[in-house]
């Protein structure tokens, strides 16, 4: 890069020594129409009195030799790329060159239009400040695409669209340079000098717009076979020649319309790679950046200086303005070959089109109203400016809607995910419920846990990938690619994503003050409970007149503990433990009955922890179901099977007591069945109760997981 920027100063210092070595007099030339003849726009100072503005010129005269050349027809200062036929270009070459025959010497006198003659000294010494602002303008423009492309191969050095990029920053400073020293003309150069100049400005320009073009063919997707470098410098090297050697003439323009089919080939090799990218928002991500650079840039160039000169013979603005806005083509390289935020592009490209569109539009208008219809050009103008206005407001609205969906923010989803999120507070499935909250607002392409925890929600990978903080514990999750792989993450996605996890964080933050406030209650009503009323029944207990009160005291003293104990969320016993206590129970309440228990159990994981609610509620559906059997049948055995696979626990309860009578389809469902299905409920299960060929059988199936 410093050796760039250091080949580009000895470029600017060579074409600032061959602009000053030019002949110089002193004045600022320009062109009247109505005359057709060369005026004087501004001198120098000492020059003023002798020579005032818009003075015409209508000859030149050689002191020494008596000389005289009519400028009559003879337009200073134009490009000669700009003439539409070669034959108008060799004219004009052809008629320069006469006139610089008579700025060889060391002066020269003007021939005035209203009569008189001005004799004015010529130095080859030329001062700096009377180099022209174009000059300066046009080395600066190039120097800034040059040491962009190069700026662009430092960080991307093996990339084939970094090398054609620095190939077409070398093209762009080429042409601009030479273009620059034509500028900087006083008057006239020599014919040949003005030729070569004119000529490697062509050259440059052909290397610039054919490495584009290769660049396009091979990024961000390869769309050319190998061998297409090679393919483009035989059609740049023939398209030169043929300007040069002037073989064929070009309709409509001949310097101009091969540019503007270079433009339109560009545009479809735009399209393929919009295609094949349709799967892949990195690449179109890139893409974008490259079709703003392009599309837009060299759009603008056409708009307002090739289209204009080729129909109107007239730029719409100075051909500095054109050049500038060809250099910024290599911020936008640079940007999509670097993937510099890659995922802002989505926002600027939606805006950026729709200026671009609009003033295009204006700019379309306004030349059709003046040259097909004669209009006034502030006329015309106002007329444009209306017209396009109606049309194209309603249609920006409609792009907007139709293609930044993904960036607007729905306040009624936002609502809707919000009463989503109080819903699912408090439980285990917080960071579940997070989850899905996020796939629903932004459908992304997949979506993954992290194992460490993120401090914000933040971008990675040029836009591919989000990581969004859980809400619950540590970690984080990661999304990719939001609907479905369309498009990547944007900086309002970012802010969307934050807004939402910050309200979610402090409606969980609200919701756990009041699970504090709830157990902070249930501890006093536990204490209270335990010194108020098992104080009580202790003493009921102990003072007892039989064994039938002794044993209802005992009763509800054991009903107020596991009442106590469920109302501690936080208190957990050991599965294992439960089974051995649930089958002592009820051996303990069949043993005087004569009625045969057959217990058994398939649990993977006896060490597993369960609720107090839960351990009670399996515990009363249990007992609740032996004392039904023992109620409504005349059980020989009761058959007891506990199978517990994942977190689902299948209990059921099955006797061989039930007469004729009793087994009839339409079952009465008492008080005891409505309480053991509300238990079951509780659990995230289901009970169901059938009765087959003299068998009664209670299932309850119930999920561990439901807490």
């Amino acid at each position: 890069m410093v050796a760039g920027l250091v080949f580009s100063l000895l470029i600017l210092g060579g074409a600032v020594f061959s602009a000053l070595s030019q002949p110089w007099m002193g004045v600022t030339f320009g062109f009247d129409q109505q005359r057709n003849m060369p005026v004087i726009e501004s001198t120098h100072r000492a020059l003023r009195e002798v020579l005032p503005r818009n003075t015409a010129v209508a000859g030149l005269s050689d002191p020494a030799t008596g000389a005289e050349k009519t400028l009559y027809g003879f337009q200073p200062l134009l490009e000669p790329p700009s003439l539409p036929t070669f034959t108008d270009y060799n004219r004009y070459l052809h008629q320069e060159g006469d006139v610089a025959e008579f700025l060889r010497g060391g002066a020269v006198t003007l021939i005035l239009a209203e009569g008189g003659r001005v004799t004015l000294p010529l130095t080859h010494n030329r001062p700096a400040y009377a180099l022209p602002l174009d000059f300066w303008l046009f080395n600066v423009f190039g120097m800034i695409a040059w040491n962009l492309s190069l700026a662009v191969v430092a960080v991307r050095p093996s990339a084939m669209a970094a090398r054609l990029l620095v190939v077409s920053g070398a093209g762009f400073m080429m042409a601009t340079v030479f273009n620059s020293l034509y500028l900087a003309r006083e008057l006239a150069l020599p014919m040949e000098t003005l030729r070569l100049f004119s000529q490697l400005n062509q050259i440059g320009l052909t290397v610039f717009l054919f490495s584009l073009l290769a660049l396009m063919l091979h990024y961000p997707r390869c769309l050319a076979k190998r061998g297409s470098i090679a393919v483009m410098i035989a059609l740049a090297t023939a398209y030169q020649l043929n300007a040069s050697q002037q073989w064929m003439e070009w309709p409509l323009h001949t310097h101009y319309l091969p540019i503007f089919i270079l433009y339109l080939v560009g545009v479809l090799i735009a399209a393929a790679q919009w295609r094949l990218s349709r799967d892949e928002p990195l690449d179109r991500a890139v893409l974008k950046w490259i079709l703003l650079s392009i599309l837009i840039g060299m759009g603008l160039g056409l708009a307002i200086y090739f289209i204009p000169i080729a129909l109107a013979g007239e730029a719409l603005m100075p051909q500095w303005v054109m050049v500038g806005i060809a250099s910024l083509l290599y911020v936008g390289f640079a940007f999509g070959i670097v993937r510099y935020r890659l995922f802002d592009v989505q926002i600027w490209w939606l805006r950026i089109w729709g200026w671009f569109l609009g003033g295009l539009g204006v700019v379309a208008v306004d030349l059709v109203l003046v040259a097909w219809l004669n209009l006034q050009p502030v006329m015309a103008l106002g007329v444009a400016v209306v017209s396009v206005g109606w049309l194209y407001f309603p249609l920006r609205q409609w792009g907007l809607r139709r293609f930044g969906s993904g960036l607007a923010v729905d306040q009624r989803r936002l609502v809707e995910q919000v009463e989503a999120a109080t819903r699912a507070l408090p439980s285990r499935d917080v960071n579940e419920h997070w989850q899905h909250m996020l796939t629903e607002q932004f459908s992304p392409a997949g979506i993954e846990q992290l194992g460490h925890a993120v401090d914000d929600i933040r971008i990675q990978g040029n836009g591919a990938e989000l990581e969004v903080p859980v809400l619950h514990g540590q970690g984080a999750l990661v999304l990719t690619y939001p609907e479905r792989g369309r498009r990547l993450f944007s900086a309002h996605d970012v802010g969307y994503a934050r807004s939402l996890w910050q309200i979610t964080r402090r409606i969980l933050t609200v919701h756990d003050a009041e699970i504090e406030a709830v157990r902070t209650e249930r501890s006093r009503i536990v204490r209270d409970l335990h010194d108020d009323v098992g104080g009580h029944l202790l003493t009921l207990l102990r003072q007892a007149p039989s064994e039938r009160y002794e044993q209802l005291a005992r009763n509800a003293l054991q009903g107020l503990r596991e009442a106590m104990q469920a109302m501690d969320p936080e208190a957990d016993v050991v599965l294992s433990d439960c089974l051995e206590e649930w089958k002592l129970m009820l051996e303990q309440r069949l043993e005087s009955t004569g009625i045969e228990l057959i217990w058994e159990q398939s649990v993977d994981c006896q060490n597993r922890l369960l609720t107090t609610r839960q351990a009670i509620n399996i515990q009363r559906i249990l007992a609740e179901g032996i004392s039904n059997a023992q109620k409504h049948a005349s059980p020989g055995y009761l058959k007891v099977q506990m199978i517990l696979n994942n977190s689902t626990l299948v209990l059921s309860i099955r006797n061989d007591g039930v007469t004729h009578h009793q087994g009839q389809q339409k079952i009465l469902r008492g008080r005891g069945l409505n309480n053991m299905t509300t238990r079951a409920r509780e659990l995230g299960g289901a009970l169901d109760f059938e009765v087959q060929a003299g068998t009664a059988c209670l299932k309850a199936t119930l999920s561990l997981d439901s807490e």
